[in-house]
């Protein structure tokens, strides 16, 4: 696959295999030993999400901000276990997101959807992709969902045309999408004008994925400028 081509001129997406899984190991086992929860016995990541699926939003996410506050290159390590892809889009020169997202979605339909929305809302430049990579197999429905370019680019012109953000035609595509099935050691890559989100989901388990935003230090930037992003030399 092409993965430059089907990124800005295919479906806007690709899901493809992680290349240093070494790493990618070191991030999920770091994830592993510093996330914060109840159960005393030994951890791996299926027990974690168990536990994470019991637990309140505010638990989830006093977790999360000490997981993050323990793993300070958490961009770097996304980065670095797809380096080879991210070089031939970007070259080695690159703007990283200073502090990539860990995302934690618990089970049930009290859960809060994703709207459906495109990174370029939220002043993310269009030279920018975004590697998204769960934590654990994704074999239900409760990875993230992902709108091909060509239909993407043709609601964003139809909202132009009537002033809208995220209107109605566009929160219409959260309950008819199915997310993508996923193993671990894959990740999806998708550019800032594809039309995402998520929806609730039933399971044991919660969701764990990280996600980071780069470009290529040649390009411009939009609204998100050096105190979002950082540069970075790939080695």
């Amino acid at each position: 696959m092409d993965i430059y081509k089907e990124l800005n001129e295919g479906l806007g997406y690709a899901i493809f295999p992680i290349e240093n899984m070494e790493l990618f190991n070191k991030l999920r086992d770091s994830f592993i030993e510093n996330i914060k929860i109840s159960s005393n016995s030994k951890k791996n990541i299926d027990s974690v999400r168990k536990e994470i699926a019991k637990m309140s939003k505010g638990e989830i996410n006093k977790s999360t901000i000490n997981f993050l506050t323990v793993n300070k290159n958490l961009s770097e390590m996304m980065i670095n276990s797809c380096s080879t892809l991210i070089e031939k889009l970007c070259g080695k020169e690159l703007f990283i997101q200073r502090r990539a997202y860990t995302t934690i979605n618990a089970p049930g339909d009290d859960q809060a959807k994703q709207v459906a929305h495109y990174e370029m809302i939220s002043g993310i430049s269009p030279f920018a992709y975004i590697l998204w990579a769960p934590l654990h197999d994704l074999d239900d429905d409760g990875g993230a969902y992902h709108i091909d370019l060509k239909t993407s680019l043709d609601l964003m012109k139809k909202e132009e045309a009537n002033g809208l953000v995220s209107g109605p035609e566009v929160l219409n595509f959260m309950g008819a999408k199915k997310p993508s099935r996923m193993k671990f050691g894959e990740a999806i890559i998708f550019n800032p004008f594809v039309i995402h989100g998520n929806i609730p989901f039933s399971s044991d388990c919660a969701r764990i994925a990280c996600n980071v935003r780069f470009q290529s230090f040649r390009k411009p930037l939009l609204q998100k400028n050096t105190e979002f992003l950082k540069y970075y030399k790939l080695p």
